[in-house]
């Protein structure tokens, strides 16, 4: 029996200038031979994470990359979506990504915890037997998934699977955490979420990627790539190579494959040959055979403050799954309540909070 290939598209582009990017999507969406249907109503999820001004070009995903479908989509005659749910204040995440203006411009913004909620019951979850996500997501036709391309300080990586962490709507994800601690339990509830809301279509913006201290307080990267595949598993796969990852060693790759989300055993990439990488990964993850053994001792006490760069404003305290954060005026983490989610790190528009060298 003849097994089946995953396609994953590798397409150069070198910026994020509109004709450039329309080219490259439209290439990447020829070589995996994805055609859209007339009329459909569709969904496109970026990664728009907030506010960072200082690293916005490598922290949410391009609103070119967001224009270019959207004008296939227009093309097409369909109804368009671009929702997300941001850790914080949504409509300014919005603005600052320049993605509000696609949205105003071939169809309607959306705001998960401000469209009606509905639950969905996954009996072959691990860990997340029930959800809420927006009802839109469960109505529309289509949803085509748009990560960008990252690494994280809880799951190594941030693609396709994680992308889709953004359908669970505000403060929900708080809770979550709670119920997910650490990278293996964590990344079993993504591929919960993504096991059973898959996306149709994953376009990786992959152009300036982030690397160190991901997914908002690393080093942009550039890497001048847009990756595109009907298996956001797959894309995956093939993304933690070219970045110098192990993909069997990403826990949420490896429960997805566990899983057989991705239905063959061979992925093949098509147009520009996978470049190889060596992205930086955050600091955490970089551990010696003698210091993983201590972690397993010893609870790590990864997270502190810089007061040089913090403006004391409160944001990893009120946002803090575990409510271990006080203001003495600075940010003070009770280890005893830290669940090492590092979500204060991941919210911070000031960079302030880090990890203990």
């Amino acid at each position: 029996m003849k097994k089946c290939v995953e396609k994953v598209a590798v397409v150069e582009c070198k910026d994020y200038n509109q004709t450039r990017v329309d080219t490259a999507v439209k290439k990447a969406l020829e070589l995996i031979d994805f055609k859209f249907e007339k009329g459909k109503k569709v969904l496109i999820k970026p990664n728009v994470v907030g506010c960072f001004p200082k690293k916005q070009i490598a922290t949410t995903t391009n609103p070119s990359i967001v224009e270019a479908v959207c004008k296939i989509l227009k093309k097409n005659k369909c109804k368009i979506f671009i929702g997300d749910s941001p850790f914080t204040n949504p409509e300014a995440s919005f603005k600052a990504s320049g993605i509000d203006k696609v949205a105003k411009k071939y169809g309607k913004q959306l705001i998960f915890e401000q469209d009606k909620l509905v639950n969905v019951k996954n009996n072959k979850a691990k860990v997340l037997k029930n959800f809420k996500v927006a009802k839109t997501v469960k109505d529309v036709d289509l949803i085509i998934n748009l990560p960008k391309l990252k690494t994280h300080s809880l799951t190594k990586y941030t693609g396709a699977i994680k992308n889709f962490y953004g359908l669970i709507p505000g403060g929900i994800k708080q809770r979550t955490h709670m119920h997910a601690k650490g990278d293996k339990k964590f990344s079993k509830v993504l591929v919960d979420i993504f096991q059973n809301i898959t996306p149709d279509l994953t376009i990786m913006d992959a152009v300036i990627g982030m690397e160190g201290e991901g997914p908002t307080s690393g080093n942009p990267t550039k890497t001048g790539l847009i990756l595109a595949s009907k298996n956001g598993v797959a894309l995956d796969i093939v993304t933690t190579r070219i970045i110098g990852l192990n993909p069997k060693k990403v826990y949420m790759i490896k429960e997805a494959v566990r899983r057989k989300l991705y239905s063959g055993f061979k992925v093949l990439t098509v147009g520009k040959n996978p470049p190889k990488l060596n992205f930086k990964i955050p600091s955490n993850q970089s551990k010696s055979l003698t210091k993983k053994m201590l972690c397993k001792l010893f609870k790590e006490k990864p997270i502190v403050c810089d007061t040089k760069k913090c403006v004391k404003c409160g944001l990893c305290a009120s946002k803090c799954p575990a409510k271990a954060i006080s203001l003495k005026p600075y940010p003070i983490v009770d280890s005893k309540k830290c669940i090492r989610c590092f979500c204060c790190i991941e919210i911070c528009p000031q960079e302030a909070m880090g990890f203990k060298k």
